[in-house]
């Protein structure tokens, strides 16, 4: 018998190995892992099967007759919790099914209307998430490093009364490298020579054994300890882990997709250097009140954002200022227009590639956001518009003239010729039915959406509504159709059990490992909405690695109740439980290729008898054998092989990675 134990890769890459320790007893688990052997077998079979592959494939190769297909109601409330949620959590099917999906979608698109105090409960323990970006950068950067004081000659034994004045004078006056020569010189002939020889006759007094005890009264040369440095990586950390436990705690979890969303649309790095420190407020000030807003307001508040201008180093880019020759310096140029975030602006966050623009239109662009900059990114890292480094003079965008000497009105003219454009229409309903119907989303959904997005000037909410209420959304053709990316993977995961979790950065490695890491997209671009992209082998197998760390209670600061998905199941039939599980954890039934494989691997792996019945399994079933291994109360108590084996190969199977 052999007991899991989940791989954990080195950073460099996926890897899947088997050991194995012996036996344990039935109160002591020792671990030993072939398990990793089952899960291996697993993948090739799936792999090989082209399951995986399918999944890219699927709405390219649509049939007729599946794509005009309708769901069921069961069907289409299992299809609103995949797109509207991080993944259905126990209980969120029956929630649906009484209150009716629409009553579920008005709830999701008011979010303001939802409690979230549980959640509330959890961020206060991540102090970062409230500070200011002056206050952040005040306390979480490393003191420069300060010079040694020189080191300084002892104090001589005091002298006699006859030469005393002159030996006082210079112990209590300031040097001359700190006041300079003339208030010492000052200092000299304003002390009167009587007040010296009473501060020479109390110092004798206070210190009868002489110089050697005035000498050991001296001040320390020793410089006072630091104040301990905080990690500044810990304000990224602790903006990462909100993340994770806002998607899987949050009620409002539209809301959380969509800031989700608008944070990959409007990507930045949260490696580049200053930018560690200005991604607390673009989360929290410039995103997050606008995430289901006005798009044109969304628009302004990341053009004003310190995160973006100083990623796409706009906080730098200024008029050229020319300065003539004198006669002590020869003629200088200072200054210079960047085109990072006029480019990006179009390319990426409005009109799109294909958006009708020109190069030129790019620079003109750049010339009306010249100013918008930073106030010392490094110690305040606040937006401001500086004048004099405006190009005040007149510029054509799009065909649209902007007088001269418009000031910083120019950019959010920009901004207002971009946001109501009908490419931007375009670019936005695409990406936001790629992200919620399909990743070939049909026409008749994105013209709807960008009709919408026009009328309503712009609201997200208008625009999202008429995605996820449309006809498209609860066609078989896209039913599961969506691959969940790996931030989604280990959220559904999670939500799917149940889990218990504190995001402990061990969990965000996990995540990275997989290809997401949270804010550590390089480039402007945010991470892709397709299948393809997250289909490479490694990543596959990490999420099967992460299945069985989560499933066995090995993963930091996270535990799932392994009784309560026990009570649903019977372990003398595997196949059985594997329907169990898929109506528990996937609200939706494995594929009969998974199913065969999972009873394939679980019979040969613990020689499971078949059983008489198949019928659900009650309370009132016969013990279950752990087979050395025992389930308590515990939640961190040592959990049966065989359940992890079922469970994480549930999580692990292609249908578990479909939304």
């Amino acid at each position: 018998m052999c007991l899991p134990n989940p791989v954990h890769p080195s950073p460099g890459g996926s890897r899947i190995s088997a050991s194995s320790n012996g036996k344990a007893a039935l109160m002591q688990v020792t671990r030993v892992t072939c398990f990793a052997r089952a899960i291996a077998i697993v993948v090739a079979i799936l792999i090989s099967s082209g399951q995986f592959f399918f999944i890219a494939i699927q709405t390219k190769a649509e049939d007729a007759k599946t794509k005009h297909r309708w769901l069921s109601n069961d069907q289409k409330i299992t299809q609103l919790l995949t797109r509207l949620t991080f993944g259905i959590r126990p209980g969120d099917f029956e929630y649906v099914k009484a209150i009716g999906i629409n009553e579920f979608i008005a709830q999701q698109l008011n979010p303001e209307s939802m409690k979230d105090s549980g959640l509330d409960e959890r961020l206060r323990k991540l102090p970062t998430l409230a500070i200011g970006t002056p206050e952040l950068i005040e306390q979480y950067t490393p003191p420069k490093a300060t010079p040694s004081p020189s080191p300084q000659a002892s104090m001589p034994v005091l002298p006699s009364p006859a030469t005393a004045t002159s030996v006082v004078a210079e112990q209590i006056t300031p040097s001359l490298t700190t006041v300079g020569a003339e208030q010492q010189m000052k200092v000299d002939k304003t002390e009167p020579q009587d007040s010296i020889m009473r501060n020479l006759v109390t110092v004798q007094a206070m210190n009868p054994a002489g110089g050697e005890a005035l000498k050991d009264s001296q001040p320390s040369t020793k410089p006072l300890p630091p104040k301990p440095v905080k990690n500044p990586q810990l304000v990224v950390t602790e903006l990462q882990r909100a993340a994770l436990l806002r998607a899987v705690y949050s009620e409002r979890q539209l809301f959380e997709m969509m800031v989700s969303f608008w944070e990959n649309h409007f990507s930045t790095f949260a490696n580049k250097d200053a930018d560690r420190f200005l991604l607390t407020e673009f989360d929290r000030d410039t995103i997050r009140p606008f995430a289901l807003g006005n798009f044109r307001d969304l628009l302004g508040a990341t053009a004003r954002s310190s995160a973006m201008l100083y990623y796409l180093d706009n906080w730098q880019s200024s008029v050229q200022r020319h300065y003539p020759a004198t006669k002590d310096k020869p003629a200088t140029t200072v200054g210079g227009i960047n085109e990072n975030y006029a480019r990006e602006l179009i390319e990426l966050h409005t009109l799109g590639v294909d958006g009708g623009y020109t190069q030129n239109d790019v620079q003109e662009v750049a010339r009306c956001f010249t100013g918008w900059t930073i106030r010392k990114p490094n110690e305040v890292g606040l937006f401001f518009f500086n004048p004099r480094t405006h190009d005040n003079g007149e510029k054509i965008v799009l065909g649209h003239k902007i007088p001269a000497g418009g000031g910083i009105s120019d950019g959010d003219k920009v901004l207002d010729i971009l946001a109501s454009h009908p490419s931007t229409a375009i670019f936005i309903a695409t990406k936001l039915a790629r992200r919620f119907v399909t990743d070939d989303p049909p026409r008749s959904v994105i013209n709807r959406a960008a009709a919408t997005f026009l009328k309503t000037h712009g609201s997200v909410r208008e625009t999202l509504h008429a995605i996820i209420t449309s006809p498209e959304l609860f066609s078989a053709g896209v039913y599961r159709a969506k691959m969940r990316t790996p931030f989604e993977y280990v959220v559904a995961a999670m939500r799917a059990v149940d889990a218990e979790t504190d995001a402990d950065p061990s969990v965000l490695g996990w995540i990275a490992r997989m290809g997401q890491p949270i804010f550590g997209r390089v480039t402007p671009d945010g991470y892709p909405d397709r299948a393809e992209q997250w289909l490479g082998t490694g990543s596959v197998l990490e999420r099967l690695n992460f299945a069985v760390a989560l499933s066995s209670n090995k993963l930091k600061g996270t535990h799932i109740a392994q009784t309560r998905i026990l009570n649903q199941m019977d372990l003398r039939s595997p196949a059985a439980d594997a329907d169990r599980l898929s109506a528990l954890l996937l609200i939706g039934d494995l594929s009969e290729q998974t199913k065969r494989a999972i009873d394939k691997i679980v019979r040969k792996d613990f020689a499971v008898p078949p059983a008489a019945s198949t019928t659900p399994a009650t309370n009132s079933a016969q013990p279950i054998n752990f087979a050395n291994s025992t389930v308590g109360n515990n939640a961190k108590a040592p959990v049966a092989p065989l359940f992890v084996e079922l469970v994480s190969m549930v999580l692990g199977s292609p249908e578990f990675q479909r939304r």
